[in-house]
C-alpha cells in the first residue's frame, strides 16, 4: 500500500487563522481607540465649559468693576443715578440680581428696587469683607445656579461699600458623544483596518502554506526514492526466473 501526496486538505485553511488573528487584533484597537475618543471627548468638554466658565466670570467681573469705578467717581452723593444704573443693568437677560451694599450691610441701592433697606447674608460678600477684595464664586440666586461677584467700593484709600453681581451661570452647552456615536466612528475606523488585515494575512498565510505543501511534499518523494525493497519481492523475482 502506497502513500500519497501531501494535499491541501491536510494543512490548515488559511482564512481561518487569518480572519482569527484579525478580529483579535482589531478587537483590541477598537477597545483602545474607544477609550481614547470617550477620553478625547471628556477632556474637550471639560475645556470648552471651563471657558465658559471663564468667560462669564471676566464678563461679570468687568461689569462689577465699571459699576464700582462709576460709583466711586459720583463719590457717592447721587443714589438716584445709582439706582437708574442697576435698574438698566437689571433688563440684560444674563443678570439675575444687582446691589449696593454698604459696609453696614445694608442695601442702599438694587436692580430691585424692593430689596433696597434690607440686609444681606451671603457666602461671597461675607468671604470678600474677609479678604478686603474682590471675590468670584458659584452660588445659588432665585434658586438658579449664578455666578456671583462681589467688587469694593473703595473712596479715600478705604473700603466705603460693595457691588454685588449675580449673573446666571453657564450651562454645559458642550457634551460628549453617545456610546452609539463613539461606537459608529471607532467602526469607520476599524472595519477597513480589519478587512485589510484579513486580506494580508490570508496572502502571506497562503504563500508560506504553498511553501511548506511543496517542502513536504519534496521530503515525501524524497523518502521514498530512499526506501529499501522488500526483500521478498527479490527473492520471488529470482525464482521465476530460474523456473522460466
Amino acid at each position: 500500500m502506497t502513500d500519497s501526496p501531501v494535499s491541501a486538505s491536510r494543512l490548515p485553511r488559511t482564512w481561518l487563522p487569518a480572519v482569527l488573528i484579525s478580529a483579535l487584533v482589531s478587537g483590541c484597537c477598537a477597545a483602545a481607540l474607544y477609550h481614547l475618543l470617550a477620553e478625547h471627548d471628556r477632556s474637550l468638554v471639560s475645556q470648552r465649559n471651563a471657558s465658559a466658565v471663564m468667560a462669564t466670570e471676566h464678563s461679570a467681573h468687568a461689569t462689577a468693576r465699571t459699576l464700582a469705578w462709576f460709583i466711586e467717581s459720583l463719590g457717592g452723593e447721587s443714589l438716584a443715578a445709582i439706582q437708574q444704573t442697576l435698574e438698566e443693568h437689571a433688563q440684560q437677560a444674563s443678570l439675575l440680581s444687582s446691589a449696593i451694599i454698604t459696609e453696614d450691610n445694608v442695601i442702599v441701592a438694587a436692580g430691585n428696587p424692593a430689596a433696597i433697606g434690607t440686609r444681606l447674608q451671603d457666602p461671597a460678600w461675607l468671604k470678600a469683607r474677609r479678604s478686603q477684595g474682590s471675590v468670584i464664586m458659584l452660588g445659588m440666586e432665585k434658586g438658579k445656579p449664578a455666578l456671583i461677584v462681589v467688587e469694593p467700593i473703595r473712596r479715600d484709600n478705604r473700603i466705603a461699600g460693595w457691588v454685588r453681581l449675580a449673573a446666571v451661570a453657564p450651562q454645559e452647552a458642550a457634551t460628549t458623544r453617545s456610546e452609539d456615536d463613539l461606537a459608529r466612528d471607532v467602526a469607520l475606523v476599524i472595519v477597513p483596518l480589519l478587512l485589510v488585515m484579513v486580506t494580508l494575512l490570508m496572502l502571506t498565510m497562503g504563500g508560506l502554506m504553498s511553501r511548506v505543501r511543496k517542502l513536504l511534499t519534496g521530503i515525501v518523494l524524497e523518502a521514498r526514492a530512499q526506501m529499501p525493497q522488500p526483500l521478498d519481492a527479490g527473492i520471488d523475482t529470482q525464482g521465476r526466473g530460474g523456473l522460466a
